[in-house]
């Protein structure tokens, strides 16, 4: 009898884990913990704890019965306004990752997840009557002799690494709520930016190494 029992408990876990969806998409939101340093004017505006929160969301296939290979994005965006032009700040952090997975109950997973990344940050001014602001904004990222004729935005491309564990509890075999905790690794280097197809100097910012925790909702088909 006891046999029987566990035979069919088996059966059950099996058929569980089978139905899992072969292709998977998740939406949520994270919050990490860079360090966006100050600047003459705050260049950065503070927005308190909105400042570290993060849109997050994600596509992976499933490719071996623990295994998926996927595609992850965080953004990060913050507008307001310097020298009174609207201003704002994004980063997006971009990862091709690998997720194993078991469960230790029926219907909760939990996951591990591995991937290398390709991230860029934009700084952008939307000047209406005066360029004074982008001068002063390249002053303040120590650039001189920079021409400025126009709105435009600077930008940079850096990589990483992100790493996480997860849970993941499912309410149907297509849906289930998520948590995850990591880091992101990033090389970041404020030589990098780019402006109006010319070299200069970013931001003093501290994204090196922060960690990440999101949480969000997973549907799959």
């Amino acid at each position: 009898m006891r046999c029987t029992y566990h035979l069919l408990t088996g059966l059950i876990l099996t058929s569980f884990i089978i139905a899992q969806p072969k292709i998977s998409g998740r939406l949520g939101i994270g919050y990490s913990s860079p360090d966006y340093k100050t600047f003459a004017e705050s260049p950065f505006p503070k927005k308190g704890t909105f400042e570290n929160m993060m849109v997050n969301f994600s596509f992976d296939y499933q490719f071996y019965p623990n295994a998926r290979v996927g595609y992850s994005q965080w953004i990060s965006f913050t507008s307001d306004n310097y020298e009174g032009e609207d201003f704002s700040r994004s980063f997006n952090y971009r990862a091709v990752v690998i997720e194993t997975y078991f469960f230790p109950r029926r219907k909760l997973e939990i996951n591990f997840t591995l991937g290398p990344m390709i991230n860029s940050g934009s700084i952008s001014l939307a000047t209406k009557q005066t360029i004074s602001a982008w001068d002063s904004l390249m002053v303040e990222f120590n650039n001189s002799g920079i021409e400025v004729s126009t709105a435009d935005e600077m930008t940079t491309k850096f990589f990483g690494i992100t790493s996480s564990i997860g849970a993941r509890y499912y309410i149907k075999p297509y849906l289930a709520i998520e948590t995850k905790i990591g880091f992101i690794e990033n090389y970041y280097l404020k030589d990098k930016w780019k402006f109006q197809d010319k070299d200069i100097k970013g931001p003093d910012i501290d994204i090196e190494d922060f960690p990440l925790f999101t949480f969000g909702l997973v549907y799959g088909w």
